[in-house]
C-alpha cells in the first residue's frame, strides 16, 4: 500500500510539475534565440532564408516547430531540401540544399518565358532580371507542350538534358549554347564552337556524337564555310556548306529544295560515312 501511494503521489507531482516547467521554459529568457544559423551555398541570401523559415532572434527556442519551418522553406522553388533543428539553449540551425540549374527553358509563347531547369528536368524557378544566364537554352516548346502527365514537353526536356550531358563528354562538340526541340525532327544541338546547327534527332545519342567527333575535325579552321550538320541519316554525317554550286542560281545558304521533315536537302545529297576518310561537303 505504501509503495502504491508513493507511486501515485509521484505521478501526480510529475503531471503537475512537467507542464509548469514547460511553461517556465517557454517564458524564460535563458531559452530566447540568440542566433539563427544558416548552412547553405548558392543563390539565396541567408537573411531571406531566415525570413522564409519564420524563425526570429528573440523568439523562445521551444516555440520553433522544425517541421513547420521546413515546410515554409520548401515553398521556394530554389530549395531542394531543408532541415531545421533546435540547438539548446538558444540556437536554431537551418540546413538548406539548393537546386543547381543545368539549363534554361525558353517557352516559345510566353514573354519572357524563361525558367531554370534542374538535372532531372524539373522546372523549379523563373529566371529573374538579376539571375545568371550563362547556361544552355532549351527552345522550341510552348506552354501547351508542358501541361499534363503525358505531355510531350517534359519528356522532350529530359531527352534534351540527356543529350546535353553526353555532348559534354565529346570535345568536338564542346560547350552547347542551345538545344532546339522539334516534335518531328527531334533535337538540334547548337554549340558555341562550331557555331552551327547539328541535327541529332531522337535517340542513339552516343553513336551519333561519336560519328560527329570523327567528322568535325576535318573542318577545323573552316567552320565559317559550314551551314549545318546532320546525323539523322542512318550511319551517315551530312555536312552542308554555304558555297553555291557553279551554275546554280541563288545566294549562299539558300535556294535548296526542301526534303523530309522540313530540312533543306541538296540534290543529290552527298553523305559521309563515319570512319570512311575525309568527308565531301554538300553545297547549299
Amino acid at each position: 500500500m505504501r509503495w502504491a501511494l508513493t507511486a501515485v503521489g509521484t505521478m501526480l507531482v510529475v503531471a503537475v510539475l512537467i507542464p509548469w516547467l514547460a511553461g517556465v521554459a517557454r517564458r524564460h529568457p535563458y531559452f530566447a534565440i540568440r542566433e539563427v544559423a544558416v548552412r547553405h551555398r548558392g543563390h539565396l541570401e541567408p537573411e531571406a532564408l531566415r525570413v522564409l523559415a519564420g524563425v526570429e532572434v528573440g523568439t523562445n527556442v521551444w516555440e520553433v516547430d522544425p517541421e513547420v519551418a521546413e515546410t515554409r522553406l520548401l515553398t521556394n522553388g530554389w530549395i531542394r531540401s531543408a532541415h531545421v533543428r533546435r540547438v539548446l539553449p538558444d540556437r536554431v540551425v537551418l540546413q538548406v540544399r539548393e537546386q543547381r540549374p543545368v539549363a534554361i527553358l525558353a517557352v516559345a509563347d510566353e514573354s519572357p518565358g524563361l525558367y531554370f531547369l534542374a538535372a532531372n528536368g524539373r522546372i523549379f524557378a523563373p529566371v529573374s532580371a538579376g539571375d545568371e544566364r550563362d547556361l544552355p537554352f532549351v527552345t522550341g516548346l510552348a506552354r501547351n507542350d508542358l501541361g499534363g502527365s503525358e505531355a510531350f514537353g517534359p519528356r522532350a526536356v529530359r531527352r534534351a538534358l540527356a543529350l546535353l550531358r553526353r555532348a559534354g563528354r565529346h570535345p568536338a562538340v564542346g560547350t552547347v549554347s542551345e538545344l532546339h526541340v522539334d516534335r518531328d525532327d527531334g533535337l538540334t544541338l547548337m554549340p558555341v564552337r562550331p557555331a552551327l546547327p547539328i541535327a541529332i534527332g531522337w535517340g542513339e545519342y552516343d553513336a551519333k556524337l561519336a560519328r560527329l567527333t570523327e567528322v568535325l575535325p576535318y573542318w577545323s579552321g573552316r567552320e565559317s564555310d559550314l551551314r549545318s550538320v546532320s546525323c539523322v541519316f542512318g550511319d551517315d554525317v551530312v555536312v552542308r556548306t554555304r558555297t553555291v554550286r557553279p551554275g546554280k542560281s541563288g545566294t549562299a545558304g539558300g535556294g535548296a529544295p526542301r526534303g523530309k521533315a522540313g530540312t533543306k536537302t541538296p540534290a543529290p545529297p552527298s553523305k559521309t560515312k563515319s570512319g570512311a576518310g575525309k568527308p565531301s561537303a554538300v553545297g547549299a
